[in-house]
């Protein structure tokens, strides 16, 4: 019988060289793709008044050690960022790579690397 091979395109990476920590995608696949780029433009809305918001904390009262009253507001603003980006990731690349990837990490810097690396 013929026979032909058809490349699927299919990255797999392995995070921090991690054998078990490997994350699977086809950055050729159009529906990848118009996935991806609806999570960044909804993740440029989201950031903008994520930003609006930050940018109002702190500027108020100190507390008597110096930190600002309102830290509590920036700290979750930024914990629903990281819980938004998690589920935009978990929807792009499977549900479970955001754990995967972060543990119980919610972290910017390390969502910014993450997806920094894939593009």
């Amino acid at each position: 019988m013929d026979s032909i091979r058809i490349e699927s395109g299919k990255r797999r990476i392995a995070i921090n060289d991690d054998p078990e920590r490997v994350i699977t995608f086809d950055p050729q696949d159009i529906l990848f793709a118009e996935r991806f780029y609806a999570a960044y433009l909804e993740f440029e809305t989201k950031k903008a008044a994520f930003e609006e918001r930050l940018r109002t904390v702190g500027t108020g009262t100190l507390d008597g050690n110096g930190i600002p009253i309102d830290v509590d507001q920036g700290i979750a603003c930024m914990k629903e960022m990281c819980v938004f980006m998690r589920e935009k990731i978990d929807l792009l690349f499977g549900a479970g790579t955001s754990e995967m990837v972060f543990g119980d990490t919610l972290s910017l810097k390390m969502i910014g690397q993450f997806l920094d690396g894939i593009t």
